[in-house]
């Protein structure tokens, strides 16, 4: 099994043994663990309360359910302890990986107030979802991008789920280590390369025996996607090969892709991100019938399906035309956006190398700022100090059990941070983020 999360990393193999490092980590990491923390480590309060908090360097650790370990929740529990609770409007949560769920974007349609609550969906649902929804899915697909095919998606290629056990990002480490009947191995990508996944890293992992690659179009947190004629190249390799797994969850904000349903091809996206509706919980998988079928399977002794009321209140939104139209309003509305937080960053000092092409995320690093800011867990906590929420990017490093020296690792010296909120939530943080430079003397000279 490959699963791809974003590190330095991307893409995972079936292997016995790990794959190539990124150009930036040391050949030899050095080993933090319970018996004794590094130096570097020690001398961090930070980095001593993820420690103690997370527990993650500790054997087994991964199996308390008292201890937050992923990213974003550890993240809102110390956002907690600095009184987000006490009143989150005077907060700007930029951690929180979902985009705005308001009605005021220009030229997006309007989302149900309310939910008719037919006779029919008082019963237990389909486990693979109901018919009217995969239909439409698969219409959806169809329309956008199967024109002029002569292979075309039906309901029987289409299963409705509330969620993933294996998408991927940061949150699914642990609960992929409790599975024994396959090993996730995530590959390090190049930061020469802004961490995108390529023909030749898949083809070098099919070379080591991979059946499967779960990788995410776009990708989280660095912003970039794979477009075609690369991304055809890389259904090719994988073609009779392995099974070929797109978390596309950020599709509406930058899409492009021609899968056949013959394939072994899954594509997984959903209402959470592109239609902005995170809680309903409402998303698929499409794929060749018969993978349908067994996840459908798996469905019933899994989550016993999606809600379906909600399933119900979908099937009109999915209209093609209508969604062509929403992903363009999204798409202008969101570059609006990243284009403010750059903006406002460079004018701080900041020296950005690249701009995400996609999602709503900047991977920004902090290399350039004074000693005691310059790594994503101080920078984060000087953050919270002026009620301001970011993600170290120690949480998307390949670290297993976290035993390894934090200070070592090539997303030490990262930050994620969401463009996903709203315009006055971003203009906060980025008000909060000059703050703490102004308070540590940073880019005086307003130079990297």
């Amino acid at each position: 099994m490959a699963s791809s999360e974003l590190s330095t990393g991307s893409a995972s193999a079936l292997r016995r043994r790990n794959g190539s490092v990124d150009s930036d980590v040391p050949k030899e990491r050095r080993f933090s663990t319970a018996k004794g923390l590094t130096q570097n480590e020690l001398h961090s309060a930070i980095h001593r309360q993820f420690r103690e908090a997370h527990e993650g360097h500790k054997p087994h650790a991964g199996l308390d359910p008292s201890r937050a370990s992923t990213g974003v929740v550890w993240c809102t529990e110390r956002a907690y302890e600095y009184g987000l609770l006490d009143d989150p409007s005077k907060w700007a949560n930029l951690g929180q990986g979902a985009p705005e769920v308001d009605e005021d974007i220009k030229g997006c349609f309007e989302r149900p107030h309310s939910i008719d609550i037919s006779v029919n969906s008082r019963e237990y649902g389909p486990t693979a979802g109901i018919k009217p929804l995969r239909k439409a899915v698969a219409d959806l697909y169809n329309a956008h991008h199967r024109q002029g095919k002569s292979s075309k998606y039906t309901w029987e290629n289409v299963c409705i789920v509330p969620g993933f056990f294996v998408p991927d990002y940061t949150a699914y480490n642990e609960m992929l280590s409790l599975f024994r009947n396959f090993a996730a191995i995530p590959i390090p990508l190049d930061k020469k390369d802004n961490y995108r996944i390529h023909a030749d890293k898949i083809e070098e992992e099919l070379k080591r025996g991979t059946s499967v690659i779960l990788t995410s179009n776009p990708r989280n947190p660095a912003g970039n996607m794979v477009a075609n004629p690369e991304l055809a190249n890389i259904q090719d390799i994988c073609r009779d090969r392995a099974t070929l797994i797109m978390d596309e969850f950020y599709s509406g904000y930058n899409y492009t892709t021609d899968y056949v349903d013959t394939d072994d091809v899954l594509i997984i996206d959903g209402l959470t991100k592109r239609f902005r509706l995170p809680g309903w919980r409402v998303a698929w998988i499409i794929g060749p019938k018969e993978f349908i079928k067994a996840i459908g399977s798996c469905g019933s002794y899994l989550d016993g399906g999606t809600n379906v009321p909600f399933q119900e209140a979908a099937v009109p939104m999915l209209e093609p035309t209508k969604v062509r139209g929403e992903m363009k309003a999204l798409q202008t509305h969101f570059r609006t956006k990243r284009d403010y937080v750059v903006g406002r960053l460079e004018a701080m000092g900041f020296k950005m190398k690249y701009l995400p092409s996609s999602t709503f995320y900047i991977w920004l690093n902090l290399e350039g700022l004074p000693h005691e800011i310059n790594d994503g867990l101080n920078f984060f906590q000087a953050c919270l100090q002026q009620k301001v929420i970011v993600v170290p990017g120690i949480f998307f490093d390949l670290n297993p059990s976290r035993r390894l020296d934090l200070f070592d690792s090539p997303c030490h010296h990262y930050v994620r941070m969401s463009y996903g909120p709203k315009m006055d939530t971003l203009k906060a943080g980025m008000d909060g983020i000059e703050r703490v430079l102004k308070l540590h003397k940073a880019f005086t000279d307003k130079q990297t």
